[in-house]
């Protein structure tokens, strides 16, 4: 292995073991970290050294990638994408209303808050709650890498960092930028949880992106 590339390893071993340790409490942390250490070498590949993007910032999506992956195929039991995007948005769902009603929510509650049918949202729990909490998938210290999506959002993802951009944005862009990226609300709950109508959430949303794009030229 080349020598830089082992550099890179040991530099960045603190940002794999952080990743890793989010699935400590399932898997054993040392080979989540040698999985780690494969995304680390795919982002050697495809890194260009002149992009005004990081290595740590670009590698982490490989990184946690591959933890995925090895988590995804080491299941004793398959569950869908589908099934997992559904899981992940009810755990969010579920912490949203709790702050609001001050308990618990019931799957009922969650459903209706989700749109979605109570049916299958016990079937997605029921598949889901074997292996670990989605919710805590995002790492905050890192902007919008996990997020596959289309138009602009794949711009904004491939140019660099948007932490410091996402700061300069007006108060409720940037609640809007953290609801529907970091936790990965859809408009309409954006727009229940900011008590503002869907047009407005799309209209805000536009305007933050375009902002950002404009401010990492």
């Amino acid at each position: 292995m080349k020598q830089e590339v082992l550099n890179l390893i040991n530099e960045n071993k603190n940002l794999i073991y952080k990743i890793a340790s989010r699935f400590s409490s399932y898997y054993d942390i040392e080979d989540l970290f040698q999985v780690g250490v494969i995304g680390i070498i795919e982002a050697y590949k495809k890194y260009d050294k002149n992009s005004n993007v990081k290595f740590s910032t670009y590698a982490y999506k490989y990184i946690f990638g591959e933890i995925m992956k090895y988590i995804n195929n080491d299941r004793n039991i398959r569950i869908s994408s589908d099934y997992f995007k559904i899981y992940k948005s009810y755990l969010q769902a579920k912490e949203a209303l709790s702050q609001t009603f001050g308990r618990s929510p019931s799957v009922g509650e969650i459903s209706l808050f989700m749109e979605i049918d109570e049916k299958l949202l016990n079937d997605v729990i029921s598949a889901s709650e074997f292996t670990l909490s989605l919710d805590s998938e995002i790492d905050d210290s890192i902007s919008l890498e996990n997020i596959c999506g289309v138009d602009q959002r794949e711009e904004v993802i491939d140019s660099i960092s948007l932490e410091e951009s996402i700061k300069e944005l007006p108060e409720e862009e940037q609640k809007i930028i953290d609801l529907r990226y970091y936790q990965d609300y859809s408009q309409g709950q954006t727009a229940k949880i900011l008590g503002i109508s869907q047009a407005k959430v799309s209209r805000k949303e536009s305007y933050a992106l375009k902002l950002i794009k404009r401010n990492i030229v």
